[in-house]
């Protein structure tokens, strides 16, 4: 019999990220089209008068995603105010992606470099809507027992 106030008998894992954007088109598209995401799933929520786009690697019941979110309606504007969070993604080759992105016209808010390890290599982008996105290759060499 498990103790109600431990969470050890308790499995988690991350469901979704929300970020607010201004057009969810043109979101999903760069998310799809730059940085290899599909869309899990869309929406429009009328009670909260939402456009809404889940986007990721796999498929939505099994990984995580970025849950974007348009208002609708009246005082929807056309920007939001990006936070002071990121979201890191992972990539096996991070210079093609940056060659690709530069050739996309996308800024880098730091082009790709070597971490003080050595080991890890990162770059940081912002997507249409000034969230920042750290772009890592990760170090890969063999863990050693």
């Amino acid at each position: 019999m498990s103790d109600e106030t431990s969470i050890e008998d308790l499995t988690f894992r991350i469901h979704h990220t929300m970020l607010p954007v201004a057009d969810l088109d043109r979101s999903i598209d760069f998310y799809t089209r730059l940085l290899g995401m599909k869309v899990m799933a869309r929406r429009t929520d009328e009670v909260r008068n939402l456009k809404v786009g889940h986007v990721g690697y796999g498929e939505r019941e099994m990984q995580p995603s970025i849950e974007l979110h348009q208002r609708l309606g009246e005082g929807a504007g056309g920007s939001v105010k990006a936070g002071n969070g990121h979201i890191a993604i992972h990539v096996n080759d991070l210079y093609k992606l940056c060659a690709v992105l530069e050739k996309a016209g996308i800024e880098f808010m730091q082009p790709p470099k070597r971490g003080s390890s050595g080991k890890n290599i990162t770059a940081w982008i912002r997507d249409p809507d000034g969230h920042a996105l750290e772009l890592a290759q990760p170090h890969t060499d063999p863990v050693v027992a």
